[in-house]
């Protein structure tokens, strides 16, 4: 019995180190999820800097992807009124600075009002290629969601 008691006592300290080395930070950024007219739709995550502290070191992740016009190539297109607005929900609940565009062909066209967690969309009819650019402490990502305003 006695053994016992000092094998706990031993474990117990390795135990708490090993918990300790774990990384609790997400290792990306997290998902965006985009609500219009109470619809909800996942947006896409482009090109991203991500920065994690461990205990004994830091890790970097930098994730190139497609330019926002050739992600939106394979998107579902989500069809809203003029005049709406886009409400954004990161899957950790955090509230970046967000800047947002508008592509057109292969370039930005146009920077979009953003308050809070709200872009106002364009309010000419048409199709565009929208792109959220969000900014944390720990790194940056880009979205990309496709709408069409009737």
């Amino acid at each position: 019995m006695k053994s016992l008691k000092y094998l706990i006592i031993l474990l117990l300290p390795l135990t708490m180190v090993t918990g300790c080395l774990q990384n609790s930070v997400d290792e990306e950024p997290p998902d965006l999820t985009v609500n219009i007219e109470k619809k909800d739709f996942p947006a896409v995550k482009g090109t991203y800097t991500w920065e994690t502290e461990g205990l004994f070191s830091n890790e970097a992740v930098i994730a190139d992807a497609a330019a926002p016009y050739q992600i939106a190539e394979d998107m579902n297109i989500e069809t809203v009124k003029h005049g709406e607005k886009a409400t954004l929900n990161f899957s950790d609940d955090t509230t970046p600075k967000l800047n947002a565009y508008t592509w057109k062909d292969q370039s930005r066209s146009k920077e979009l009002e953003v308050n809070q967690n709200k872009i106002l969309l364009p309010s000419e009819k048409g199709k565009y290629v929208v792109e959220v650019m969000a900014h944390w402490p720990n790194g940056e990502s880009s979205y990309t969601f496709l709408v069409e305003i009737k």
